[in-house]
């Protein structure tokens, strides 16, 4: 994995986690907000991983 797909996941996964405490603390707008960009840096991150897992295997049949 290289350094985008890593920044990408952890860019997800504290977007959910500020999501998840304004939702808590009552800004629920606003955390549904965070949680939404968090899901979705989180689905293109898994695409990345797909992806370069795909192109690994190709170059490994060489």
């Amino acid at each position: 994995m290289d350094g985008g797909v890593i920044a990408l996941a952890m860019g997800g996964l504290i977007n959910f986690g500020v999501g998840a405490y304004f939702s808590a603390t009552g800004e629920v707008n606003m955390g549904i907000v965070f949680m939404a960009i968090g899901l979705a840096l989180q689905v293109l991150s898994l695409a990345r991983i797909k992806k370069l897992k795909k192109k690994g295997s190709i170059d490994a049949g060489r």
